[in-house]
């Protein structure tokens, strides 16, 4: 007979494998999804030029114009919540000819959250980000994060997971010099990096955000490098 200690024991395994497997493909997949990138943008003079957490009203637009002048593509990771009351940003996005890619609906961390509110989170974007020109074509899970349910829902939706090689800084405490963000673009030969275009209250984030790209796009003009956007070899995990 079997005792009440090994039933015990058996379903504390059983528990303890469903989250191994529950976490653990999320974190196989984004090692899959970084070393893929690396391999189709370092090295090979390809940079790619994404921002997250938008669009913003007043942050986004410069951005836009900047990237105008300089007859370059990017990709812009939206919000939802953040496209519905900025819906002009997210026509201009595609009318510009940016890749619009999908960050869930209110940026749930999806270690964090319960798994039905985490996969709700990412599963439904609004109707403008699920349609006609302006639909998403791409998904970044906020702070990287991911589930088996984040790749599997991802993988259901046809939305290639973008992460990123470089960071930018500009969310951190103390705003990086933009030269040393080039600089080790520059010694990598490319890659893609990480910014936001969300409005903020402090507006030298924004700044530092339009000068960094200002620089990248002319370092990449310099060295004579190809500025990318979606899909790139080897972006699905």
């Amino acid at each position: 007979m079997i005792d009440l200690t090994t039933i015990l024991l058996a379903s504390c395994a059983g528990f303890v494998g469903l989250l191994g497997l529950w976490y653990g493909a999320g974190i196989v997949a984004r090692a899959i999804c970084d070393a893929r990138l690396r391999a189709a943008t370092m090295g090979r003079g390809v940079l790619m030029l994404t921002y997250d957490d938008g669009p913003g009203r007043m942050a986004t637009p410069p951005l836009l114009d900047l990237l105008k002048a300089h007859d370059a593509k990017a990709t812009f990771f939206l919000i939802g919540q953040s496209a519905e009351v900025a819906p002009e940003v997210v026509d201009r996005l595609a009318a510009d000819g940016h890749t619009i890619g999908w960050h869930t609906h209110t940026h749930r961390n999806q270690w964090k959250s319960d798994p039905l509110r985490a996969l709700a989170d990412v599963w439904q974007p609004p109707a403008r980000l699920d349609t006609g020109p302006t639909r998403a074509t791409v998904f970044r899970p906020p702070y990287g994060k991911m589930t088996l349910g984040t790749v599997l829902a991802s993988a259901a939706r046809r939305l290639p997971i973008i992460t990123w090689t470089h960071v930018s800084g500009d969310t951190h405490e103390t705003l990086p010099d933009p030269q040393a963000i080039v600089a080790q673009v520059e010694q990598d030969r490319g890659g893609v990096v990480l910014m936001h275009d969300m409005d903020r209250a402090d507006s030298s984030r924004p700044a530092y955000v339009l000068e960094l790209t200002r620089l990248l796009l002319e370092s990449a003009s310099r060295h004579g490098w190809t500025i990318a956007t979606p899909p790139v070899p080897g972006s699905r995990p």
